[in-house]
């Protein structure tokens, strides 16, 4: 009561300094409101031009899927749609087996800070491209660093595929029927326990 009370006085003492501060309440309303609505409609852009992109990536455009990734990253870099584009660029350049400029894409998805959920894509991504590119020995970390960071991740069967594939390719048998094994006790009754149940022979 008496905090009113003082408020109501100071008002009825100073009414010019009452009528700036309203007027500076509603002002700053204002700008929020304002502010907001522009970062609605910049946020809305990046997400159409995203779409536009995938579409394109789709339809088989692959070129003009990465010139929209790019005006997408020149126009809101620090969005997250434009880090879904690199992730996009990543997929495009390693279905054209262009290898050393999906890694460099997939490295800027694994790079974002703040705990991104996007890292784990970033990274599967990375270790599937190492692994596609004959590079299996950096391939295995990556898929251990993916399964022991990212174990319940949807990605994580794929991982596991990937390093029976490598451990294959390096001779290393006993840790690729190891790696079968795990993935028949993780995923049972799954495409993944047949999947590695056909493998093992």
């Amino acid at each position: 009561a008496n905090i009113l009370e003082r408020a109501t006085f100071w008002m009825q003492a100073h009414p010019q300094q009452t009528t700036w501060t309203a007027l500076g309440i509603v002002a700053a309303a204002l700008l929020s409101v304002a502010f907001y609505s522009r970062s609605q409609a910049e946020n809305e852009d990046a997400w159409s031009k995203l779409a536009v992109a995938t579409s394109y990536a789709y339809m088989g455009r692959g070129a003009e899927a990465l010139t929209q990734i790019q005006t997408l990253a020149n126009e809101h870099p620090t969005n997250s749609a434009a880090h879904y584009g690199w992730l996009l660029t990543g997929d495009l350049m390693f279905d054209q087996k262009q290898y050393p400029e999906a890694e460099k894409a997939y490295r800027k998805v694994m790079n974002l800070t703040g705990g991104s959920e996007m890292q784990p894509l970033g990274l599967a991504g990375l270790t599937l491209t190492q692994e596609a590119s004959g590079d299996c020995k950096t391939s295995v970390a990556g898929s251990s660093q993916f399964l022991n960071t990212y174990k319940d991740h949807f990605l994580a069967p794929q991982m596991h595929g990937s390093l029976v594939r490598c451990h294959t390719a390096l001779g290393q048998t006993e840790q690729a029927r190891s790696a079968l094994e795990r993935m028949e006790f993780l995923y049972p009754n799954t495409y993944w326990a047949q999947w590695a149940k056909d493998r093992k022979g």
